[in-house]
């Protein structure tokens, strides 16, 4: 049943892959590309990682996803229109991609990787979600309050360079 599950969620990672990159609308290319964050979510919690694959639905699906919808729909439809729908060096960035799948095939098969038991060394000592917890408010406190006050004034600065004066306006 596991083999069944997990090739559902690789095809539905491969199938949003695919629909994000090929899609002609955009607005269903996003659709594919949430696909793709659900399909990968689903393969953490097939390793037994649900921290992170919360992490992966709440983050990307949720908020990336949806930032990059509101860009879309404030963006000029018309000036996107004429322009070409894709690099002419796309040939040198598929070879690129088959040469990396050719050696990352090499090297699983000259190390002869056991796939058979991935996984089960993210829940030696209790729940990874205790874990990272424990880590990033423990280990990690001072460096995680410094990224929250740096994210904050980063927005502060966003909304303030955004802001249109009163006199432009009328």
């Amino acid at each position: 049943m596991a083999e069944l599950i997990f090739f559902v969620l690789s095809l539905a990672t491969i199938v949003g892959a695919l629909g994000t990159v090929i899609s002609k609308n955009a607005y269903a290319s996003a659709l594919w590309m949430i696909t793709s964050f659900i399909g990968v979510s689903g393969l953490f919690v097939m390793l037994n990682a649900p921290f992170i694959a919360m992490l992966q639905i709440i983050v990307y699906a949720g908020a990336i996803a949806v930032l990059i919808l509101f860009v879309m729909m404030l963006m000029d439809r018309r000036v996107l229109e004429d322009k070409e729908r894709f690099n002419p060096q796309y040939l040198w960035a598929i070879a690129f991609g088959l040469g990396l799948l050719a050696d990352i095939t090499v090297l699983a098969f000259k190390f002869r990787i056991n796939l058979s038991h991935i996984g089960e060394n993210l829940t030696l000592n209790g729940s990874n979600t205790k874990m990272v917890g424990d880590i990033l408010f423990k280990r990690y406190l001072f460096p995680f309050e410094l990224i929250a006050i740096v994210l904050l004034v980063a927005l502060v600065g966003a909304i303030v360079l955004t802001k249109k004066d009163k006199k432009e306006v009328e």
